[in-house]
């Protein structure tokens, strides 16, 4: 599949549909350059970006997230699954300016911010980045901090840019006094209402309660489903 098989005309809403299934079954597929021509092709026939999202990458996640949930889930898919959709997303915020309110408007589930870190003391980060390309799929926006980030860091960062959520990732146990810290930093700064969501190995084992957390994610999706209902 190619996104250069479009017309150059203006695409009629059949077109439109089947080249969002199209989208759909590369991002699945973890087709990443096909799904990024698509995508390119549409935003110069005029179909909106946002649509391109929501019918395209996030059906495409949603797809996924059953497979995730009924157990028939590999760890290298969802990767390369997550490489398209964000390839595609990058590719429209190249080809429209307007992208920034488009995809983030309140129109579409999510548009809140998300603060994304490995506390202090871990280096590990293929779990956050499974969960930071999960999240953007479908809207949210991610402020990722990266590997060994201080608690007060996050803290700041939530601040900063405003973020709803504070997402921590950690698969070492020795970490948990420093995902422990974050909320008691964040209530110190007056962000009662932000909730604070952990994930991985290290941090399953142990309960909300025990972290000092709002919430303990099993999966990438488990934390989505959070988020989305909170």
């Amino acid at each position: 599949m190619n996104g250069d098989v479009l017309k150059k005309q203006r695409i009629l809403p059949d077109q439109a549909a089947a080249a969002l299934s199209e989208i759909r079954q590369a991002v699945i597929a973890g087709e990443n350059e096909d799904a990024a021509a698509i995508a390119d092709a549409l935003i110069r026939k005029g179909v909106k970006p946002e649509e391109i999202i929501v019918q395209g990458v996030t059906k495409a996640m949603e797809y996924l997230d059953r497979k995730c949930t009924i157990r028939e889930f590999c760890l290298l898919e969802l990767m390369l699954a997550g490489r398209a959709a964000m390839d595609v997303i990058d590719r429209l915020y190249t080809d429209s300016m307007a992208i920034d309110d488009l995809v983030f408007g309140a129109d579409l589930p999510g548009g809140r911010k998300i603060v994304l870190g490995t506390i202090k003391g871990d280096i590990h980060d293929i779990g956050r980045n499974i969960f930071s390309m999960v999240m953007r799929s479908y809207g949210y926006r991610i402020i990722d901090l990266g590997k060994d980030v201080d608690p007060a860091d996050l803290v700041a960062a939530a601040i900063d840019d405003q973020a709803d959520f504070i997402g921590i990732s950690s698969l070492i146990t020795t970490t948990i006094p420093q995902v422990r810290e974050v909320r008691r930093l964040a209530m110190e700064k007056g962000l009662g209402a932000v909730r604070v969501i952990a994930g991985g190995a290290a941090l399953q084992q142990s309960s909300a309660e025990y972290l000092n957390v709002d919430y303990v994610a099993d999966t990438a999706f488990d934390g989505l489903h959070y988020i989305q209902n909170n």
